[in-house]
């Protein structure tokens, strides 16, 4: 048998059995009062032993009940509200009637009726009201809360009214004139339309939408408000009403969405309910890329008179441990290429690395150069399809979040602001953010560091940044008990023997040739063509490639090339013991040597505008040519049309061309030998015996011919 107390819940077995509270047991024990819940009548008593019985016999006829049928509202602060009021009054009479032993004195009838009036006199009650608190607080659990008033379920919160009287509800105007008009139905149905235009408004504003309800609803009645007719139009919603109503019918999440959109909502706006690093079990899960632009101006390696501007900064950090894996900073990008040498770099020894720039370290102080299994990254750098074909091929899954999404990359983003934070007040130069606002300095001229020493100086802060503890992430129980602090290096150390599975080697080749960008080039007769250069390898030149495109026509083959200089080309031939080899440029393209693919392209567009500049000049030329030739033809057929014998046969006209031809050429001779020396004239020749004067008029003429030639060359 269950022990029996106070407050504990009875119930009776049938199936409509009634439901029972104990609110009393005398001092022995013995007896207890029994309250039922529903009939809410006076208390009835009954033996311990009576109770026993109806539980432990073979059919009970009782048993206890664990759910409180009526849920007890909570309150935690107080306020001047009316329900609080209310319970405080309601409060106020149970202690009053409970005092003084007034629990027993209820449950008899011959002492119930004077406590219960005594009480109503000292409050200021009815005796009914009296009553009524000591029943709600029997029924409702016998505590405080049980006898608050239930003003939450008044008024039927949440259903919409529709007013169909002719008096406005509501309070009263005392400022615009006229009476204004009660929500309804249709005035809803208007609503919902100035909602819909809100939403879709280039700007939005509550005003305007209520503008263009006014503007499609009552037109001729603004009219009449323009022409001073009437001074109200008591049939639109007020701009209170109007917002009121799309605060009600529209949740935030969906009204921010129809402002600023889903981009902007789930940048700014969207609930945070997870963990950045929830989704990585370990160092090498997950790698997070991304870039910005170093708030600082540099001066020129070659020149330090020079600044350069800023330039931009790759990290490439460990998502579970928080570690800075990789690192570059130059001034390409933010692009593929960037991305591409921080890839380079977090393969990269870093003792090596730090070296080249003149920081010592040992191995245990950043000691990452391993792949990860999947690198998470903006969208535009490491969307080259086939260019992520290669580096999947080494076991790296690629992922790229959405556009403007740089939450979802925010554990590197986070980088951004906490890594300067540490170099910023020892770099000259360093941007502030009062950058271009009034008075405020010109830290373009306080900059002093070139690209080296700015590297260095970031080193020095990534390795602090690896030293120094996590904010707002949880550590793993055995850590903390390990004594270990939550810095970055502590986290990859602990974690990779337990939790990691996914790093791997790489080497340098293999990334590098990886991370390249891939493209087309073409086998032709001049060799093997790339953005308008030509190359060679051994392999063409063993195999005879040019030879057989001049015979068989050209084909395509797949490279690999690096976008900073195209001295060099790799290509792609499964026969290779290696895959690749490298292409270097044929003599007849070394004016591209040390140029870059934006230098070469920038060469050939600026050619392409030279000769599309010349082509108004050159048509203009091409058109006199035409003229001048077309002029001489003219001539040439006349004078051929006023010579030749019209009654003449082809074959008379066609005879003696080889003779003609030897005499033509004798005397085109003495017109073109040279003469240096035209002051000796030779003794005159005998005429001949059977000159013919046509020939000399002939002569004449071409030689007239000649002389306007030689004057519209001139």
């Amino acid at each position: 048998m269950p022990i029996l107390v106070q407050r504990m819940l009875i119930r009776e077995t049938a199936s409509d059995g009634r439901l029972f509270r104990i609110v009393h047991a005398d001092e022995v024990g013995e007896t207890l009062w029994l309250f039922d819940l529903h009939d809410k009548t006076w208390p009835t008593p009954y033996h311990r032993e009576q109770l026993r019985t109806a539980f432990l016999c073979d059919a009970p006829s009782l048993k206890v009940e664990y759910d409180e049928p009526f849920p007890v509202r909570h309150a935690l602060d107080k306020t001047d509200s009316a329900a609080d009021r209310a319970h405080d009054r309601q409060w106020k009479i149970i202690t009053e009637l409970l005092s003084n032993n007034g629990a027993q004195k209820l449950l008899y009838r011959s002492t119930r009726k004077a406590a219960i009036d005594k009480t109503a006199e000292t409050i200021g009650v009815t005796r009914p009201t009296v009553v009524a608190a000591i029943m709600r607080y029997w029924q409702r659990g016998m505590t405080f809360n049980a006898v608050r008033p239930d003003y939450a379920k008044c008024g039927g919160p949440g259903k919409l009214r529709n007013i169909d009287r002719g008096v406005k509800v509501g309070r009263p105007r005392n400022i615009a004139p006229g009476i204004g008009v009660s929500v309804d139905d249709a005035l809803r149905r208007w609503m919902q339309i100035g909602a819909d235009h809100y939403f879709r408004m280039k700007r939005r504003s509550l005003p305007g939408a209520l503008e263009y309800v006014a503007r499609i609803k009552v037109p001729e009645k603004l009219e009449e408000l323009l022409a001073g007719k009437r001074q109200t139009i008591e049939e639109l919603p007020t701009l209170r009403q109007f917002g009121y109503f799309v605060r009600q019918t529209y949740p935030l999440s969906r009204r921010y969405r129809g402002r600023f959109g889903q981009k902007q909502f789930d940048l700014t706006a969207r609930p945070i309910t997870g963990k950045a690093e929830q989704n990585a079990i370990g160092p090498g899960d997950r790698f997070e890329v991304d870039a910005t632009v170093a708030d600082v101006y540099l001066r020129s390696r070659f020149d330090r008179r020079r600044i350069v501007g800023r330039p931009i900064i790759y990290f490439v950090i460990d998502a579970w441990s928080r570690l800075i894996v990789g690192l570059y900073i130059g001034f390409e990008g933010p692009s593929w290429i960037g991305a591409m040498m921080a890839l380079t770099n977090m393969i990269t020894p870093k003792v090596e690395f730090c070296r080249e720039f003149g920081v010592d370290i040992e191995p245990h102080e950043w000691p990452s150069h391993h792949a990860p299994r999947t690198i998470l990254a903006d969208r535009g750098e490491l969307m080259n399809v086939r260019t992520g074909q290669k580096i999947e091929e080494l076991g790296i899954a690629i992922g790229n979040t959405s556009p403007g999404r740089g939450d979802l990359k925010s554990i590197v983003e986070s980088r951004f602001r906490i890594v300067p934070s540490i170099f910023g007040p020892f770099t000259p130069g360093y941007v502030e953010p009062d950058f271009n606002t009034r008075g405020a300095r010109d830290y373009r001229l306080e900059s002093a560091m070139n690209l080296d020493e700015f590297t260095k100086i970031v080193i020095e802060a990534v390795l602090e940044h690896n030293q120094e503890p996590v904010d707002g992430i949880e550590a793993p129980t055995e850590m903390t008990t390990e004594g270990l602090d939550q810095t970055p290096i502590n986290r990859w150390n602990w974690g990779i023997p337990r939790n990691s599975g996914s790093l791997s080697e790489l080497s340098l080749d293999e990334i590098a040739l990886a991370v390249m960008p891939l493209d087309k080039a073409r086998v032709t007769e001049k060799g093997i063509r790339f953005k308008g250069g030509y190359y060679t390898c051994d392999l063409a030149e063993r195999d005879e490639w040019f030879h057989k495109a001049r015979s068989n026509g050209e084909w395509p083959v797949d490279v690999s090339y690096d976008p900073r200089s195209l001295e060099k080309l790799y290509i792609w031939q499964k026969q290779l013991a290696t895959g690749y080899e490298a292409c270097k440029l044929l003599r007849s393209s070394l004016d591209r040597h040390g140029m870059s693919l934006s230098e070469v392209e920038e060469k050939g567009l600026a050619a392409r505008r030279l000769e599309a500049s010349g082509d108004a000049i050159r048509l203009a030329k091409r058109v006199r040519t035409d003229a001048a030739m077309e002029q001489i033809e003219k001539a040439a057929k006349a004078e051929a049309k006023a010579l030749d014998d019209p009654n003449a046969s082809n074959a008379s006209r066609l005879s003696g061309i080889r003779e003609n031809r030897a005499e033509e050429k004798q005397r085109q001779r003495s017109f073109e030998k040279f003469d240096l020396a035209p002051e000796i004239t030779p003794p005159t020749a005998p005429a001949a015996p059977h000159a013919d004067e046509s020939t000399d008029r002939h002569r004449e003429r071409f030689r007239a011919l000649l002389k306007q030639q030689d004057g519209d060359d001139e």
